[in-house]
């Protein structure tokens, strides 16, 4: 069989070089074409473009002009070439991290890959070349995040559960040990159910599935009746909660804020229970109370101070005190009537202690009331209320 011969005046060379031009220029990565002792025979423009040398500066030169060694890691770029380009396996060919040097003295993050191949004849190293400054950018960025995060984590005084679409706890705070009294490594990869009193915890399954189907992305559980947690030893204790699901990396993940509030549900309860009192006192006192604003507005009135007027089809609570349809007085003599009390109430307003003697009439027979008009003042010594009281003979 007769073989075409190469034409005298075409020099392996010079295929090289055509085969480059025509295939290697066109390609948008930086590709670098050198001999197996690391000799630069080619550079594309994608290269040039990169590190910024024109092809004359570099061909012929060593490829440790364009990515150095460095004294800080083992890795020498020559043996490393010689290394990976022998790899049989395409699979198994790796991109390693180095450091590229530009025309301008600068230094670029690099990530280098080789091949072998034979061209004409000649061995050659064809060698990929990526910037990586962006990716190792938005690395450093994430990592920095996630430590944030995590330190976040670490110091919340918040509880911090997070839980995978299985309702298996993933994340566990410092915050959440203490309030549970488990460590993290006794509950990650561990149903949720835990945490949760026994009579609580089938409909606790079925409203994270709820949740799940909704198209809301946080809650506050608290828009529900009262959660309860359940700690190590036993005891059984009242939470607040949001929790929010996000899909990262094609999984549903649930994270729940939890604050246990036993100390704020007692404090809660005793203030109701100091208010049930002090309204049972205010309400059954044998004189008339009410409590107004400085400016005579009406803000409490008990039953023997509502006893005193005719308004049973007339709300009292912000009306001011002369204006209530007190028993016995005239509406047709005019706002007249009205006006000491505004005065008495004004005084009080200004912070003093005044009295005066209201003549009202029940079923006809005259009804006179003692009043006494209190300021009561707050921290800063300004006048926040005024007290009104009265005492008649009934």
């Amino acid at each position: 069989m007769s073989q075409t011969a190469t034409p005298p005046d075409e020099r392996p060379d010079e295929r090289l070089e055509a085969f480059h031009a025509t295939v290697l220029d066109g390609l948008p990565e930086a590709v670098i074409v050198a001999t197996p002792e690391g000799e630069i025979t080619f550079v594309n423009a994608a290269t040039r473009t990169l590190l910024g040398y024109p092809a004359e500066a570099v061909v012929g030169q060593p490829i440790t002009m364009l990515v150095p060694r460095d004294p800080g890691r083992r890795a020498d770029p020559v043996k490393w070439l010689a290394r990976w380009a022998a790899e049989p396996d395409p699979e198994q060919s790796r991109f390693l991290d180095l450091t590229a040097r530009r025309r301008d003295g600068g230094e670029l993050l690099v990530e280098v890959r080789v091949r072998e191949g034979l061209i004409a004849g000649q061995r050659r190293y064809f060698i990929t070349v990526r910037d990586q400054t962006a990716r190792r950018q938005e690395q450093n960025a994430l990592k920095d995040a996630n430590l944030r995060a995590a330190r976040i984590l670490m110091v919340a005084e918040d509880a911090i559960v997070s839980i995978d679409a299985d309702q298996k706890i993933i994340l566990f705070n410092p915050a959440a040990e203490a309030m549970f009294g488990y460590r993290a490594e006794e509950v990650l990869g561990q149903s949720l159910s835990m945490l949760i009193p026994a009579y609580a915890r089938a409909a606790h399954g079925g409203q994270v599935e709820g949740f799940r189907d909704s198209r809301v992305a946080s809650r506050m559980m608290s828009d529900r009746p009262e959660v309860w947690g359940c700690r190590r030893d036993g005891e059984v204790f009242p939470l607040e909660a949001t929790i929010t699901k996000v899909m990262a990396a094609g999984s549903l993940t649930y994270t729940a804020h939890l604050r246990d509030v036993t100390e704020r549900n007692r404090a809660r309860d005793k203030l109701l229970e100091s208010e049930r009192r002090i309204r049972a006192v205010f309400d059954h006192a044998g004189w008339a109370i009410a409590l107004l604003t400085p400016d005579g507005k009406v803000l409490e009135i008990n039953r023997a101070a509502a006893a005193l007027t005719a308004a049973a089809d007339r709300p009292l609570i912000g009306v001011p005190l002369w204006e209530a349809p007190w028993l016995g007085a005239d509406p047709a003599a005019g706002p007249g009537y009205a006006e000491p009390l505004k005065a008495a109430i004004q005084a009080a307003a200004a912070g003093q202690v005044t009295r005066l003697t209201a003549e009202l009439s029940r079923d006809g027979q005259p009804l006179p009331v003692n009043v006494r008009l209190t300021p009561i003042t707050g921290d800063d010594g300004d006048v926040d209320y005024v007290l009104a009281e009265g005492r008649y003979d009934s």
